[in-house]
């Protein structure tokens, strides 16, 4: 999406000396390109951290059950021949 809007805001520019009507239009453009890029940025960096949050949920789970399986003690019972 914000590729499209710097291609548009790029050629608005590039037309804008023939019709400086433009001028104003390149700028709104240029400005929705910087706040979708804005908007992009914190999804993004959002999403990152609660990936960073499930991999750290992920690791603690499995140190934990890696844990419990190390102290498990087995018991065995051996029957005993009463002669």
């Amino acid at each position: 999406m914000e590729v499209i809007a710097a291609l548009l805001g790029i050629g608005v520019v590039a037309v804008s000396p023939l019709v400086p009507a433009l001028r104003p239009v390149a700028k709104t453009v240029v400005a929705g390109g910087l706040v979708v890029t804005d908007a992009v940025r914190t999804n993004a960096a959002i999403a990152g951290e609660h990936w960073m949050d499930l991999v750290a949920e992920a690791k603690a789970e499995r140190a934990a059950e890696a844990e419990a399986r190390a102290t498990v003690v087995e018991t065995i019972t051996i029957p005993l021949d009463e002669e």
